[in-house]
């Protein structure tokens, strides 16, 4: 065998598992773009001058 044909043989094999790999990927992977939830984001809320213990200084 020479040269040429085993290097050619290497990359076919090795692009047969890389495209192997990618369709099993593709259809056991996660889901690419997952769908939007409810938000859990909470607004900031400020610190009310009148509860000074609160701000966290003084201590």
């Amino acid at each position: 065998m020479n040269t040429g044909l085993r290097i050619a043989a290497f990359a076919a094999a090795v692009a047969a598992v890389f495209a192997i790999a990618f369709g099993v990927g593709r259809v056991a992977g996660p889901d690419p773009e997952p769908t939007p939830g409810p938000s859990t984001h909470q607004p900031a809320t400020t610190h009310s001058p009148t509860h000074p213990e609160e701000s966290g200084e003084g201590h």
